[in-house]
């Protein structure tokens, strides 16, 4: 511009090194006025005069200190100050400083624990270490006996058991080729349990193997017992069946649940629906010559005659009860029941499930192996079959100490039972102590002072306020997961005890069902529970991790992270249910594996880890594009979008978290200074050097606050109103000064002489008071102005504000004590021989001041103008000084809105010097290359 060409700031001389574009001139000015070019003033009836808006008015901004001390640290980016940094007066100043022992801000705020703390034995910080220190090795020791629980619990020998009877029971052969999955119809599943089933259930050998047990039944009409000895299966003579095997039957009723077509009814004038609580079965349907030895399979019973365990298959979920029948205990016997039942039509049209239930007992490893064998037959006319075995150790069964094993586990189990109760009992008095500190000494007299928001919201915020901390609501989760292990491990026990087929003596009997599902089924639950459990157990190692400055980075990340992609998980839980709803729609009739939306949910998510397949016959001709179009869709919103977004949560954290966190590394680790500290304790070794109080007089180590002068009361009061307001941002009920009374036995508390933050509470005094008379801004009830301060307190007071030494003329706090009890007892006691020589001076001055003093209101007469012209004067000068007061709170204001549009100016001329940068830069390299362009040209041309 030209008005600009003399108004230039002097080049910055160039930088030795390297060679940098030369910076435009920057203008002489900085402030929030910014020149602009001269323009013609618009006459009364020109269009620009019509086209003028009038002038918005700036809307007013109601700002204090605290808010613009706010966005100030918003906007630079400092963090703030932790609890235990903005608390640290108030755990020196507590008089009760076990109220903050187990808190668990101090894990929480590990870094920032105050390091010469820590040598006082007596002080918070200590003392919070040395419970965090035992903490630690507590939770060490349970870890090592948790992992040695977790390896005796589980063998190899389990998992074998159960996958060598899965196999042996689904008729599969060394090729992988399996019977089982052969059967698909009625006649297939009679042909698989005549041949294939009772072939493998009833093994011959060549020669009789060695009898197991015998167990002996005795009836009371006779004195002839019959003796019983389990079979083995198998051609390694290593597995028993325990007691028979049954057959249970599942049926559906007629005409319920589904409904027949009137255009075929006539025809097809019956339907039967899938399997569910409405549709099931409960009618005998025997018919009328069928033999009597399996009429009971056309018998409902319900679940508590079973005694037998709900299952889960492709169709359906199907209970613990039906219509069930034994299998007797050779195979001649067998193969006629299955027979009989095939021919008395068992298995109809109403049938829509079959499970054979038994138990095996390896003897070589002592475990046992429940398997059920599930024939599922759709309402389609669909049938199909499988295999689902579950093993566990004898020593799971029931408790027991007969060998070295069961012992060692039955051991582990105790010693770990009461390590979590242990642990059960801190977390709990963790929880008290944060939550104590949090609603304060008396929570009845804080809530009096709530509305009623406030007083619902109090118990969700306490809630909070020890959940906030990640690593509490872990360790409820770790104590609620194990005593649900527990809890199934003694139901397996309880159920053990109350089934009479189950005993002893009853055990293993060939002609006596065992109900092992029932009882494995709690046992699955309780690893599953245990499974879950164990994660837990390493992550909460992190937080421990936390007091090595090596590992603290790394868990922050962790901590923000989970946070930030729980939340980004319930956004992909949402999108993935919505394509699967979309797959279900589509697909269902074609695919199987998107029959159902939860099925539909599991592959689509499990499709991230294990990829897709894209089918050829998508893009044939004459099909239809549109779920092809879904699916990369779905693709390109979960691979390219969603995946990256996750990344983008993590790399962001880590950014932010890296510039964020910067530790003095000659720091000192406060947990080795309290070992340290700990260590010195029990050698009888104090590590705080200031033996300052050691050498004093009781007298010099307090003074009454009344004693003190004005200006050291009010600061001293002032301290505490701002650790009150600290102590409300970090708690509910806290208060540094409890609740007293005035004089007049008035209820004065903390929050009612807290210093106004707003323009309106200073002017509301201001418009509505007096006009006469000093105008306070805020009164300081006499009860708190009462009572003692100590010589440590008063040092630190001194030591924070500058002006107090300067006011006292001293820098020590036991001298002004000294200085200040000597004032007030300068005239000794009542009752003390202060001498002859001194009283006689006292008479004397006393004489002598009294003789000098001039009563003006005695000798000289009141004239009322000048009493008139005094109350004006009194008057005119009030008000001058509150009109004083006015301007000087708008002069701050002023100067904070200004300050505020100067740093914005700033920001804008930062902007602009960069985008000046980045066109210099562009222009450079546009003609650099416009030189080099032309030179080739030249070159071509020559």
């Amino acid at each position: 511009e030209p008005w600009a060409q003399d108004r230039r700031a002097p080049e910055p001389p160039a930088r030795t090194g390297h060679v940098c574009p030369r910076r435009p001139p920057e203008p002489l000015w900085r402030g929030p006025w910014r020149p602009r070019p001269a323009r013609a003033m618009p006459g009364p009836g020109s269009e620009d005069a019509a086209e003028q808006q009038p002038k918005k008015k700036k809307r007013q901004i109601s700002l204090s200190r605290d808010i613009v001390l706010k966005r100030l640290l918003r906007r630079q980016g400092k963090p703030k100050p932790s609890p235990v940094v903005q608390l640290q007066e108030i755990f020196e100043e507590a008089p009760d400083k076990g109220r903050f022992v187990g808190d668990t801000m101090f894990w929480k705020y590990f870094p920032d624990i105050t390091i010469h703390r820590i040598y006082h034995t007596d002080s918070v910080e200590y003392r919070n270490l040395k419970v965090m220190f035992w903490e630690t090795v507590f939770y060490i020791v349970l870890l090592i006996f948790f992992m040695a629980y977790v390896f005796v619990l589980q063998t190899r020998s389990v998992n074998g058991a159960a996958q060598e009877q899965e196999l042996y029971w689904s008729g599969c052969n060394s090729t992988g080729s399996c019977s089982i999955h052969h059967v698909n119809s009625h006649q297939s599943f009679w042909d698989f349990m005549h041949g294939e089933f009772v072939n493998r259930a009833f093994t011959e050998y060549a020669e009789p193997p060695e009898s197991v047990v015998s167990i002996l039944t005795s009836f009371g009409g006779n004195d002839f017992p019959i003796t019983w000895h389990p079979r083995f299966i198998g051609s390694s003579e290593s597995s028993v069946m325990l007691g028979t095997m049954r057959l249970r039957q599942l049926r559906v009723q007629k005409n319920v649940g589904c409904t027949v077509s009137k255009l075929y009814g006539h025809i097809f004038p019956d339907c039967y629906a899938e399997y569910g609580d409405e549709a099931r079965s409960t009618a005998p349907y025997a018919s009328r010559f069928a033999p009597t030895y399996i009429k009971k399979a056309f018998q409902y019973m319900t679940e508590e005659e079973t005694g037998q365990a709900p299952m889960s298959g492709l169709l359906g979920v199907y209970g613990g009860d039906g219509f069930t029948i034994d299998m007797p205990w050779n195979a001649s016997d067998a193969r006629t029941l299955i027979s009989d039942l095939w021919h008395w039509k068992w298995v109809d049209r109403s049938t829509r499930a079959v499970i054979v239930e038994l138990t095996i007992l390896n003897t070589n490893v002592n475990v046992i192996s429940n398997s059920r064998l599930l024939f599922e037959f759709g309402p389609t006319g669909s049938v199909s079959g499988t295999v689902e075995s579950l093993a566990g150790r004898v020593e799971m069964f029931t408790p027991t100490t007969s060998s070295p094993a069961a012992l060692t586990l039955f051991i582990m189990f105790i010693i770990l039972l009461l390590l979590f109760s242990m642990f059960t009992c801190y977390s709990g008095w963790l929880m008290v102590k944060t939550v104590r500190n949090f609603v304060g000494e008396n929570p009845l007299s804080y809530l009096r002072r709530q509305s009623i928001a406030g007083k619902l919201m109090f118990i969700p915020k306490t809630i909070y306020s020890y959940v906030r901390y990640m690593w509490n609501l872990v360790d409820l989760v770790m104590i609620s997961l194990f005593f649900t292990h527990v809890g199934f491990r003694f139901s397996t026990y309880t159920t053990v005890t109350s089934l009479p087929t189950l005993a002893p003596n009853r055990i293993g009997h060939p002609e006596m069902f065992m109900p092992f599902s029932a009882v494995v089924r709690p046992l699955v639950f309780s690893t599953n529970v245990l499974s879950v459990l164990a994660i837990l157990v390493w992550v909460k190692l992190f937080k421990y991790l936390c007091m090595s400055s090596y590992f603290r980075l790394l868990v922050n990340i962790i901590e923000l992270c989970a946070k930030k992609l729980f939340v980004f998980s319930l956004l992909l839980v949402v999108i993935m249910l919505g394509f699967a709803v979309a797959f279900f729609a589509g697909w269902s009739g074609t695919q199987e594996r998107y029959i159902s939306i939860f099925g539909s949910f599991l592959v689509n998510f499990f499709l991230l880890l294990d990829g897709f397949e894209v089918d050829d016959d998508w893009f044939a001709p004459g099909q239809n594009p549109v779920m092809p179009a879904v699916f990369f869709l779905f693709i390109a919103m979960i691979y390219f979008v969603l995946m990256f977004i996750a990344i983008a949560i993590v790399l962001d954290t880590y950014a932010t978290i890296d510039r964020s966190v910067k530790e003095d590394p000659n720091r000192k680790n406060p947990m080795v200074v309290f070992i340290y500290t700990y260590y010195k304790m029990l050698l009888g070794v104090s590590l705080v050097k200031d033996d300052a109080e050691e050498n004093m007089k009781a007298e010099d180590l307090s003074i009454p606050l009344e004693m003190l002068p004005g200006v050291v009361r009010r600061k001293w009061v002032e301290k505490k109103r701002r650790m009150q307001r600290i102590a409300n941002e970090s708690f509910a009920g806290m208060e540094i000064y409890p609740i007293e009374y005035e004089a007049n036995g008035k209820v004065v508390s903390a929050s009612d002489w807290s210093l106004p933050s707003a323009q309106q509470d200073v002017f509301s005094k201001l418009d509505g008071g007096d006009a006469r008379g000093n105008l306070a801004l805020y009164d300081i009830p006499e009860g708190f102005l009462k009572g003692d301060i100590s010589r440590a307190q008063l040092q630190r007071l001194m030591d924070d504000d500058d002006s107090l030494p300067i006011l006292l003329h001293e820098k020590q706090a036991e001298k002004v004590i000294r200085r200040f009890k000597n004032v007030g007892a300068r005239e000794g006691p009542e009752g003390e021989d202060v001498g002859a020589i001194k009283k006689l001076q006292g008479k004397v001055f006393g004489a002598i001041d009294n003789m000098e003093r001039i009563k003006l209101d005695d000798d000289i007469v009141e004239v009322p103008a000048i009493s008139e012209l005094t109350e004006e004067m009194s008057g005119a000068v009030t008000s001058v000084r509150n009109q004083f007061r006015i301007e000087l709170t708008g002069i701050i204001e002023a100067t904070a809105v200004l300050f505020e549009h100067l740093v914005e100016v700033t920001q804008g001329l930062d902007k602009v010097r960069e985008n000046h940068e980045l066109v210099l830069e562009s222009v450079q390299d546009k003609e650099e290359r416009d030189l080099i362009g032309n030179m080739g040209k030249g070159f071509m041309k020559r």
